[in-house]
This record gives structure tokens, C-alpha cells and sequence, in this order.
């Protein structure tokens, strides 16, 4: 019997899976793995855990979509406090040789 490799019988494979769902990469077989699980050392039956496609739909909706834009958020601001340090421009990502040509 061979077990996923992302699978939830650890702490920190669960956590690693959640973030791979957040980042809408390859969740749709995470979560077919999760749906499909039984107990331990018991072969998966497809669609066992029905209930499971509601915590993956919530966590979708709350987990991923809220942190991810509350994430750009606070990148986005500390952005804009930086820009706002450097005098409003972006000239303080520019070499001296796009500076120039930014002025001109």
C-alpha cells in the first residue's frame, strides 16, 4: 500500500498540501486523494468522503482567495510606502543607464 506523497498523515505534508491548494497547483488531484481516503492501511475507494469536497470548497473560498488577496495586499501597500520614500518614482528600481533614459 502506497500513500500519495502529498497526503494529510502529517502535520507538516498536511500543511504543504493546504499551501499547494492555496496556490491552485495541482489541488484538484489533492483533493481526489483526500476524497478517495479510508483508514489507515485500507486500500482508497473512490469517493469515500464525500463531505470532503465542502471543506475543500470553503478553504478555496476562504482560505485561498481571501489570504491571497490580503497577501498582495500587504505587498502591494509596503510597495507604495517604499515608492512614497524614494520622492513618488520608481526611478529606485532603475541602473544608472535607465535613469538617464527615464529622464529624458
Amino acid at each position: 500500500l502506497r500513500t500519495s506523497a502529498m497526503n494529510f498523515d502529517h502535520v507538516g505534508k498536511a500543511y504543504l498540501c493546504l499551501f499547494q491548494v492555496a496556490t491552485f497547483k495541482g489541488w484538484i488531484q489533492i483533493m481526489n486523494d483526500a476524497i478517495d481516503s479510508r483508514e489507515v492501511g485500507k486500500q482508497p475507494i473512490r469517493e469515500t468522503n464525500i463531505y470532503m469536497y465542502l471543506y475543500f470548497v470553503f478553504f478555496i473560498i476562504f482560505g485561498s482567495f481571501f489570504t491571497l488577496n490580503l497577501f498582495i495586499g500587504v505587498i502591494i501597500d509596503n510597495f507604495n510606502e517604499q515608492k512614497k520614500k524614494a520622492g513618488g518614482s520608481l526611478e529606485m528600481f532603475m541602473t544608472e543607464d535607465q535613469k538617464k533614459y527615464y529622464i529624458v
